[in-house]
């Protein structure tokens, strides 16, 4: 008994000492997620390896310094691909492969074409003036973008940001232009216009299918910021290197911007006007404005923005032995 008795009061003081003010203050401080028994449940603890899908959706558009050139009224752009995310004490690294497809529309200033001298069909010579107006080019392309991002959580929020690796694989334009025809002879006063007898025609509205622009390999800032769900249990009671039952789901706002210049090299003429039948606005050719000459001295860039969905379906947790293992609602009611 009198060897009992003092083991006995040794192991009543270091309970109550495990159960002091001090030490509930020293397991706060410690950044450990921890239940009332002061158990870790590991929800975020340790390294996590996530596999998962993303679609995403939103505002799109070509911007640059070319004259006359408004963004408006833009376009949209969907995108769907696969994810992988490293995820370890807070911190997040992120990669995968997805594609995007843009349909993006810009306004560009009104314009001119003058054929001098011209002939008509009785040996007359004058000028011909073409005036183009409300001139709106369509482009739609397909592009295969690689994501290197680095972030941190905050709680269930959480930031990314990195490079985008982004490069056109398909596309086709479609530019619209309004355009009206006036001639000038020498021998009369005033212009020859409305006369649709002799080919002077207003605001005839003219549509193009054409080829995709070619536009150059491009390198996009890009940022992300939202919130995570966590589904499921993240492991059982056991040891290291085990598979978890690690589910989660992100709603974000997404922000691409391109630091390249991606205007073609092509130096296509801006309008082509078939000397024998000059009047047929359907035979005219005219391309889109990025894959002509006169955007050759100018820049153009790419945009990105909306809501990006993610669903990570697979998770590996490879380090830290799992104690005590929960959802993270439970480990919210627990700390």
């Amino acid at each position: 008994m009198l060897f009992v008795l003092p083991l006995t009061v040794l192991a009543q003081t270091r309970i109550t000492n495990d159960r002091s003010p001090n030490t509930d203050k020293l397991r706060a401080s410690s950044g450990k997620r921890v239940n009332a028994s002061g158990l870790r449940t590991t929800a975020y603890d340790g390294v996590h390896h996530l596999v998962g899908m993303h679609v995403d959706g939103g505002y799109s558009a070509f911007f640059g310094n070319y004259p006359g050139m408004t963004t408006g009224p833009g376009g949209y752009t969907v995108g769907f691909g696969f994810d992988y995310s490293y995820t370890g004490r807070g911190l997040i690294l992120q990669t995968g492969l997805g594609i995007r497809w843009q349909d993006v529309q810009n306004r560009f200033g009104a314009d001119s074409l003058i054929v001098n001298p011209a002939t008509d069909s009785e040996g007359i010579p004058f000028k011909l003036r073409y005036d183009f107006t409300e001139r709106m080019d369509c482009s739609r392309n397909i592009y295969i973008q690689v994501p290197v991002m680095a972030g941190m959580y905050f709680y269930n929020a959480y930031f990314l940001a990195g490079l985008k690796l982004n490069a056109q694989v398909a596309g086709w334009t479609q530019p619209l232009v309004y355009v009206s025809t006036t001639a000038s002879y020498d021998r009369y006063i005033g212009n020859w216009e409305e006369m649709d007898n002799h080919g002077y025609r207003k605001d005839v509205e003219e549509l193009r299918d054409g080829p995709q622009l070619d536009l150059k390999f491009d390198a996009m800032a890009a940022f992300e910021i939202g919130y995570e769900w966590a589904f499921g249990n993240y492991g059982k009671k056991g040891y290291r290197k085990q598979a978890a039952k690690d589910y989660r789901l992100r709603l974000a706002a997404f922000l691409d911007l391109g630091l390249l210049d991606i205007c073609p090299n092509t130096k296509k003429d801006p309008y082509k006007i078939p000397s024998e039948s000059p009047y047929d606005f359907s035979t005219f050719e005219f391309n889109h404005i990025l894959s002509t000459s006169t955007a050759a001295d100018y820049h153009f860039r790419n945009l990105f923005t909306g809501i990006r969905l993610s669903f990570f379906f697979f998770g590996y947790q490879s380090t830290e032995k799992c104690i005590l293992c929960g959802p993270l609602g439970d480990e919210i009611k627990m700390r």
